[in-house]
């Protein structure tokens, strides 16, 4: 089985969030507040600006508007502040003990995704596991990798242990012959500044980035680990637990054991994204997309989301029943007329019989065939990879 943490954990934790996730492709069209601040900030610490206006267009995390949403100043301050001061915390990443001195950096590389075969217990094959490292800077000593987090107050550094070795162990596989001299964490922590009465969205930004630059000691927190400091026998186990936890994901998944653990419906972080279709909110659908193949009339082309419809939020409780998807409104429709091309009307029936269907996305996935080409399926191709 593929997994990540982030998979693993959803899997265990609420194995009903992670079919909705990762095989409905079911998600929120405006993503939660804390994630979206959080992957902004990201993605200007590994393109070195503060000036977010391109992340913000192309990835659409914050719904646009003409003056920026108070997240979306937040993240720049946030990422102002760490600019700033980048140099002098590179010095304490980079201060060797052993010699009063300071690593040279070879090599830095952002964002670098590892995979690694994590053993099994209980299948013939190992699962695949994988991690992405936020920095990893190759010295002339070995690696030094470097991972983000944004916050609201100081963070309890050994509550990031874990994810720490899981990064050795990615790092150890891959590159068996460079050592990790040294782990750290920057945090990066959100102010709670508010804008002023008739103070403009520019004067709030421009507030927003003082703050961050001139109180660093408040908002921005560094912590090291060297090497030497970690227990070998306690990553081993940790990983090996690992391992047993990837299984028990497996027999989930190959069960389809889907249910809601309700307890973690609202927990220490809030609210599940999937609350108003655990409790069927009225008009839930209204709040999600849904990842899924579709003739767009206005760009003209196939897309692979489309908002979702009310039929959708029955994946919970009828999974097998519903036709929501493209891709089993083709299989179906080679199943019952082969090659040849059926009447509109007569294949929606064989499919009304089958299945509990609607009549405005049997309408979508009858114009989405009609201009499934060769050259369409390409291109899709290329951007789900793009995307993963």
């Amino acid at each position: 089985m593929k997994l990540s943490h982030s998979k693993l954990q959803t899997i265990l934790e609420c194995p009903m969030s992670y079919f909705l996730n990762y095989k409905e492709g079911i998600s929120l069209k405006e993503e939660k507040s804390a994630l979206a601040i959080g992957s902004a900030v990201h993605w200007g610490i590994e393109h070195n600006t503060d000036e977010l206006e391109e992340y913000y267009n192309e990835e659409g995390s914050f719904n646009q508007r003409d003056t920026y949403t108070k997240d979306q100043i937040l993240a720049e301050g946030m990422v102002h502040g760490y600019l700033k001061h980048k140099d002098e915390l590179m010095q304490e990443v980079l201060y060797d003990k052993e010699t009063d001195g300071y690593l040279t950096v070879l090599q830095e590389e952002h964002e670098l995704t590892l995979t690694a075969p994590l053993k099994s217990y209980r299948f013939e094959e190992p699962h695949e596991f994988l991690g992405i490292i936020d920095l990893l800077l190759v010295t002339d000593k070995g690696f030094v990798l470097i991972d983000y987090k944004t916050s609201s107050q100081t963070p309890d550094w050994t509550k990031y242990l874990d994810q720490i070795y899981r990064y050795i162990f990615l790092l150890k596989h891959n590159f068996p012959d460079v050592p990790v001299v040294k782990i750290g964490i920057i945090n990066l922590k959100k102010t709670s500044i508010r804008q002023k009465a008739n103070e403009t969205g520019d004067a709030f930004l421009q507030r927003m980035k003082m703050e961050y630059e001139i109180n660093d000691e408040n908002y921005i927190n560094t912590h090291m680990y060297d090497a030497d400091e970690l227990d070998p026998a306690l990553i081993e186990a940790y990983i090996d637990n690992l391992s047993k936890m990837a299984d028990t994901a497996e027999l989930i998944d190959r069960n389809k054991m889907w249910f809601i653990n309700f307890k973690n419906a609202n927990g220490q972080y809030g609210k599940s994204q999937y609350w108003d279709i655990f409790y069927h909110t009225p008009d839930a659908y209204l709040l999600y997309k849904i990842r899924d193949y579709i003739f767009d009339d206005n760009e003209e082309k196939i897309v692979t989301t489309r908002p979702c419809v009310p039929l959708d939020m029955l994946a919970i409780e009828k999974p097998d029943l519903i036709l929501n998807k493209y891709d089993l409104f083709k299989a179906k429709k080679i199943e019952l007329f082969g090659e040849n091309k059926p009447v509109k009307e007569q294949l929606f029936g064989a499919l009304k019989k089958e299945y509990l269907t609607d009549d405005t996305l049997l309408d979508m996935y009858w114009e989405t065939s009609e201009n499934d080409t060769e050259e369409e399926q390409v291109i899709v191709e290329e951007e789900l990879k793009e995307e993963e």
